[in-house]
């Protein structure tokens, strides 16, 4: 079993919001996206030295909205709404910083290193080298942000059941060809157990 040692461990929670799920029926539902609550909140129970979340923030004008320059999705987590917030339940508030992105009108930012390019630096000056990122969307945001992370050198862990995806055929956004380019990448798919297993080995072997 590979070990995560949670003192340079930490946890990314990828737009657990409203208007990813059919909390919001006429935003961008993701199959599965409310339900994955339990899982990210049994994730934050566990001893990481940090949590961070992203959270999309929206103008109503974004080019990724139909109608706009992209035209790929209907309006959603626009800054303000009710779809932006984070999902009922979540325990948001053991989030130490909440990174929110895709705020520029005319720039689309699927990961938290696109919007804000210091981020693996910030990291990696907390003393963090792993990462173990969760949920909405698993091929797309959360995919990105692990498809950067891991390029800048941090061990990656993406918990499956912590998160939900999507297929988005207009878009090139495919679930099976995430995976498979995430795992070429050294990204490890792993469950929530699989995780806390790692952290508890990881403790052990500092004991």
């Amino acid at each position: 079993m590979p070990a995560l040692a949670p003192a340079v461990t930490s946890l990314l929670v990828v737009d657990a919001q409203r208007g990813f799920t059919d909390l919001c029926p006429d935003e961008l539902p993701v199959p599965g996206g409310a339900a994955i609550v339990p899982a990210v909140n049994r994730l934050l129970a566990l001893p990481f030295a940090r949590v961070d979340a992203t959270q999309d923030w929206h103008p109503p004008d974004h080019r990724s909205f139909h109608g706009r320059a992209d035209d790929l999705y209907p309006p959603h987590c626009v800054a303000g709404t009710p779809g932006a917030d984070f999902l009922p339940g979540l325990h948001a508030d053991r989030f130490h910083a909440v990174w929110r992105k895709g705020y520029d009108p005319d720039f689309e930012a699927y990961a938290v290193t696109a919007q804000h390019p210091g981020f693996a630096a910030f990291l990696r000056a907390s003393g963090i080298r792993a990462v173990v990122v969760c949920g909405i969307a698993t091929n797309i945001c959360c995919f990105f942000a692990a498809r950067d992370l891991r390029a800048a050198g941090f061990e990656v862990w993406l918990a499956e059941d912590a998160s939900a995806g999507i297929d988005i055929p207009a878009a090139g956004l495919l679930q099976a060809a995430a995976k498979a380019e995430g795992q070429a990448l050294g990204v490890r798919y792993a469950s929530v157990g699989e995780v806390a297993a790692a952290l508890g080995a990881g403790q052990k072997s500092r004991a």
